[in-house]
């Protein structure tokens, strides 16, 4: 009998930390035609919305677009955090007058334009946002990132985990 008090330990002991780990991360990795973070394959951690500018982070889009349906679950960087000043320019991202993040407009506009997909023009996407005390800004890493450049700001309350690259 004591010989299976250390086995049963030992399996209760797994199967509590796994709960626990499926409880609070889960992977995630980008569709196949998404290719706007410079990494493949995410672990996502449930429990730490405490975002800050630069991370990485895991959220749920409500916001009414036109290039996606709401509800889907995203991962894109934290470009700028409340009641901050965004700037959208052609070729970057300037939070505050002090953070630029090089992104450019014209190869995501200029490719769906070709492709019968008309979005519009460059300065229809360049524009300063103030950010409300509740808002977030996200973007992405690549040239064919779709981001808050297109759809404006998210709710922070959409901050669904932290993201981290694994590889």
């Amino acid at each position: 009998m004591k010989k299976h008090v250390s086995a049963i330990f030992v399996a209760v002991s797994f199967i509590l930390y796994f709960i626990y780990f499926s409880s609070r991360y889960t992977l995630a990795y980008p569709p196949g035609q998404s290719a706007c973070l410079n990494a493949s394959f995410f672990l996502i951690d449930k429990w730490d919305i405490d975002i800050e500018q630069g991370d990485l982070a895991y959220f749920e889009m409500n916001v009414e677009n036109q290039f996606y349906p709401t509800g889907l679950r995203w991962i894109k960087k934290v470009a700028a955090l409340p009641n901050s000043v965004v700037s959208v320019e052609e070729n970057k991202v300037v939070v505050d007058n002090l953070t630029e993040f090089s992104l450019s407009l014209r190869h995501i506009i200029t490719a769906l334009n070709l492709a019968d997909n008309s979005i519009g023009e460059i300065e229809d996407y360049t524009k300063v946002i103030q950010l409300e005390n509740d808002e977030v800004f996200m973007i992405g890493e690549t040239i064919n990132s779709f981001d808050g450049r297109f759809w404006g700001p998210l709710k922070k309350e959409q901050i669904k985990g932290t993201a981290y690259a694994i590889f």
